[in-house]
């Protein structure tokens, strides 16, 4: 766990609204990544449905965000069992020839 003396107030902005976030330092440009893409996110979303309240925003982007999570997890997963049947027939070639 982080002591107190690496511990940083750090402001960030989404959807116009100021946010004060206590993270460790070394988590700053971390944080500031985050909170720049969910910030141009929700202005994208926005965009599309301007007629939407603030919190229906939120839900919306929330779980947008949680499906294009789960999409990159089997993705990711998808391309593990690939590379390990690549690998499985690269050895019955290499048995075989």
């Amino acid at each position: 766990m982080a002591s107190a003396q690496s511990i940083k107030k750090v402001d960030i902005l989404i959807n116009g609204r100021s946010y004060t976030i206590n993270c460790p330092e070394s988590e700053e440009p971390a944080l500031q990544r985050a909170a720049s893409y969910i910030n141009q996110f929700m202005q994208d979303v926005r965009r599309q449905a301007p007629q939407l309240p603030q919190e229906e925003l939120l839900v919306l982007c929330a779980l947008t965000l949680f499906e294009k999570s789960e999409n990159l997890q089997r993705y990711q997963e998808n391309e593990s069992q690939a590379q390990d049947l690549v690998g499985k027939m690269l050895e019955d070639v290499t048995r075989f020839a």
